[in-house]
């Protein structure tokens, strides 16, 4: 580079980046394209004695259709227009709404035309479609796919956690097709909410930590989740998912976190277990225990022996799904509420808020998610968005930057395309 910082705020007359010519003259050699989007050739005239050459800048600047800035009404030359990626007919720019607009939810063939219009390259006229199934060119969300397949790990580079966090919230939610050949097939989006911890074991406020999407809910799925990031969290916090809590001991070995059960779940498993008889009774013993049943280990008490009372006072078959609940996940609340630490997390509620967003965000679009690879990119600009870490014009800035140092020159789209009629993630 020369020494010279990376600058695309201004535009500058670029450098020539062959060995040995450096400072040489460097000026205009026409354009070269299809208008009204050329773009600038350049001259150089070393000053070393080599023979002049023509060049393109590492990132080329995209002929700007319109006369004036549209952020400052500064007036532009033609060859003044927004960097992009070589070879690439829209600028980092369009890119960055592009991304930010679907890890809000947008579809990719909504932000497909969005920066069509953006860039003015909205096809000249769209031919008659002879089916309704038919692509709309100026619709076409392909464009934005390979978009995310290939400039998501740019924006996302350094901005995702490696590594999981003191305290973690997991939970997960299932999408199913509706309609189609593929209507009844699916797949799960696990998501993770992780909370640090201090020098002196406070709880820092918790954000979005890791979101992945599987074909299966299964203990290999949720060791690759868990696997994925280095170190091993001390405290996992869950509903009583029995493949979970396979994969977290089998992932986290050697440092063995606390796994504890969701409250809001096992206070509604016991809620399902009792009659609706007695949880009509709001006087009742047993309802006026449930409300500060995990709490403590005098109230967990309380709860079990108005229960024990209940069962022995009245007739044994109302209360027999209860009493076989207990005696599999009594011992462990037992434990648990032993060890219960009053400032700490006790619920999946806030991952759960997550995976209902996300739900709203993806549910009508579910089948359209057949590529996993595709898929875990979408979700990682999803969890810059919910973490407020969504910019366009910051990603722009980041896509230009890492552009320029890997030669302008992106990784090729759709690395990760499946075999035909063959889908990575719905099963």
């Amino acid at each position: 580079m020369s020494g010279r910082r990376i600058t695309f705020g201004v535009m500058e007359i670029p450098e020539c980046r062959v060995a040995g010519h450096a400072g040489g003259v460097v000026v205009r050699a026409g354009l070269y394209g299809k208008a009204p989007h050329r773009r600038q050739r350049w001259l150089c005239r070393p000053l070393n004695g080599d023979a002049p050459h023509r060049f393109t800048p590492v990132l080329t600047r995209q002929g700007e259709p319109h006369p004036f800035c549209e952020e400052c009404s500064t007036a532009l030359e033609r060859w003044e227009g927004q960097a992009g990626a070589r070879e690439y007919r829209f600028a980092a720019r369009e890119v960055g709404e592009a991304l930010v607009a679907v890890a809000r939810g947008a579809s990719y063939k909504s932000a497909a035309l969005a920066a069509r219009h953006a860039a003015d390259r909205l096809p000249e006229a769209a031919p008659s479609r002879r089916h309704w199934r038919d692509r709309d060119p100026a619709r076409d969300g392909q464009l934005v796919a390979n978009w995310v397949d290939v400039f998501s790990d740019l924006v996302c580079e350094g901005e995702l956690p490696e590594r999981w966090p003191a305290v973690v919230l997991i939970d997960s939610r299932g999408f199913r097709v509706t309609t189609g050949a593929r209507a009844g097939r699916g797949f799960y989006v696990f998501a993770a909410i992780g909370i640090e911890v201090d020098e002196h074991g406070r709880q820092q406020g918790g954000r979005l930590w890791r979101v992945d999407a599987f074909a299966r809910k299964d203990q290999a799925a949720w060791e690759a989740f868990f696997g994925a990031l280095q170190g091993a969290p001390t405290v996992v916090v869950s509903d009583a998912d029995k493949a979970l809590a396979c994969a977290i001991e089998t992932t986290f070995t050697a440092a063995a976190p606390e796994h504890r059960l969701c409250e809001w779940h096992l206070g509604r498993k016991l809620r399902d277990h009792l009659p609706d008889t007695l949880l009509a009774d709001h006087t009742h013993p047993v309802t006026r225990a449930l409300p500060a049943a995990f709490h403590s280990p005098r109230a967990w008490r309380e709860l079990t022996d108005a229960i024990d009372a209940e069962h022995t006072a009245g007739e044994p078959g109302p209360l027999t799904l209860i009493l076989n609940w207990l005696a599999t996940y009594g011992p462990r609340i037992a434990g648990q509420v032993a060890t219960r630490d009053p400032h700490g997390p006790h619920s999946t509620g806030a991952v759960e808020q997550i995976l209902h967003e996300l739900d709203r965000r993806l549910r009508d679009r579910a089948g359209s998610f057949t590529n996993r690879a595709r898929m875990a990119k979408l979700l990682a600009l999803m969890t810059l968005e919910l973490n407020h870490q969504a910019d366009a014009r910051r990603w722009a800035d980041q896509l230009r930057e890492r552009l320029y140092l890997a030669g302008g020159r992106p990784a090729n789209q759709r690395p990760h395309d499946d075999p035909k009629a063959s889908y990575s993630l719905i099963a």
